[in-house]
């Protein structure tokens, strides 16, 4: 998972929604981390609890290959993500545009911050109400998102 998803979680203090979700599957990066703690120290986010998210590291040859390969067009959040998933065959949570279809041309699975959303009224966690109040405190507090409720996708 990239900055961008867990950042909206944070933004609204509903990260607990991603770990019912995803407690045992949801990893991220240290690079992911530095850009959360820079949104910390910076005031943009509060100081949050990411010590449940599983970290993963740039281990292998084939990760470090994808790191430099895409480097110069994305942020090592995003890089250090698309390579791990990539390389071990794992679902990337962003919302950057560009990053989805790099994932999506290399077969790996892609959601984001609205797919989350999906999924949590889908397993009873929220209402589609409470999904969609969740959804517009987001874009209140700077979320882009491409749809004003999630009230089709249910």
């Amino acid at each position: 998972m990239d900055n961008t998803v867990l950042s909206n979680f944070a933004l609204i203090e509903r990260e607990d929604i991603l770990a019912m979700l995803f407690k045992e599957t949801l990893f991220t990066t240290e690079e992911v981390l530095v850009e959360l703690k820079r949104g910390e120290q910076s005031s943009v986010l509060t100081k949050r609890d990411w010590q449940w998210v599983r970290l993963l590291k740039i281990e292998t040859p084939q990760e470090e290959f994808l790191f430099r390969l895409f480097a110069d067009s994305f942020g090592k959040g995003e890089t250090s993500c698309l390579s791990i998933a990539i390389s071990r065959d794992l679902k990337v949570l962003t919302d950057d545009k560009d990053a989805r279809k790099l994932a999506q041309r290399r077969g790996v699975p892609v959601s984001g911050t609205i797919g989350v959303l999906v999924d949590a009224v889908r397993e009873g966690l929220l209402s589609i109400e409470e999904a969609n109040t969740l959804l517009l405190d987001m874009v209140e507090k700077g979320y882009f998102s491409p749809l004003e409720t999630l009230d089709g996708l249910i």
